[in-house]
């Protein structure tokens, strides 16, 4: 191959990848403040000509949200700050310093796991003449679990197997549900396609119709070869324990990190752009 065509080929790689990469960008970045199906109108302020800070109080009824954004309109206005408040006393301080015309709408601003539940936004502008802001949240969508196996625990079973393989995907996190009878549960090892594993120390009884919170996994290791579980043995002769694993795809767990509410952990080998 020829050095001309070699420099021709990769000059055309590098025009397609941003093209590539604004496409793939657009449907989040080109969000519209009257799809009710995703944005909920959270509250607005409304200036006159000089330098303001406003509050928009929100509160847990409105609900979970991943994200928010605004619409600028009457005026011209420079954002100054924003202060997002938490319910929990949580805060959240963006430094803007930026111009936005009237007519125009923000980037979505991703909001951290930890605060979900808006309390209040707090905004400093300025603008030159009456302003209308408008501030929509992005809700949340609750994760989706998908059931690995189950196991009903007999008289005095002290161990189970739960296969699950390559073949059903990567998983960021697992929660086990309980029925029918409570549950001795002393350890729950899993096994990653590699062949390496991580391990709770449970030691914990579960009720009957409970769930554990999530368990985050490994980040580099999240393909599931098999779900191992050590019980204490039960030696009651009525309705078994039934026992479920459940994983939730994608790049990070819904839940409180390594542990997951149990006592003996595991053992482990900028500014937003206008529109």
């Amino acid at each position: 191959m020829s050095k001309r065509l070699l420099l021709a080929i990769v000059s055309a790689m590098a025009l397609l990848m941003p093209l590539a990469s604004a496409e793939a960008q657009r449907g989040r970045d080109d969000w519209r403040p009257d799809n009710r199906t995703d944005w909920d109108l959270l509250g607005k302020a409304e200036i006159g000509t000089r330098l303001e800070r406003d509050v928009i109080e929100v509160g847990r009824r409105e609900g979970r949200f991943s994200a928010i954004g605004f619409t600028v309109s009457g005026s011209d206005v420079r954002i100054e700050d924003l202060r997002i408040i938490y319910v929990g006393g949580e805060v959240d301080e963006l430094r803007v310093r930026d111009f936005f015309k009237a007519g125009t709408r923000s980037r979505p601003i991703d909001l951290p796991g930890r605060g979900s539940f808006i309390q209040r936004i707090e905004v400093t502008y300025r603008a030159p003449g009456p302003v209308r802001i408008e501030f929509y949240g992005e809700r949340r969508r609750e994760p989706v679990w998908a059931e690995l196996g189950c196991k009903s625990v007999g008289f005095l079973e002290t161990n189970d197997v739960i296969r699950v393989g390559r073949r059903e995907g990567a998983f960021s996190a697992i929660k086990l549900q309980v029925s029918d009878a409570k549950l001795r549960l002393q350890r729950l090892r899993i096994v990653f396609g590699d062949g390496t594993s991580q391990t709770y120390d449970v030691r914990s009884v579960i009720p009957a119709g409970a769930e554990t919170h999530p368990l985050d996994l490994d980040g580099r290791r999240r393909i599931i070869e098999r779900i191992e579980l050590d019980y204490l043995p039960s030696i009651s002769l009525k309705r078994p324990s039934r026992v479920c694993v459940l994983a939730i795809e994608g790049r990070s767990g819904p839940g409180g990190g390594p542990g997951g509410g149990w006592g003996g952990g595991p053992g482990r080998d900028g500014p937003p752009g206008r529109r």
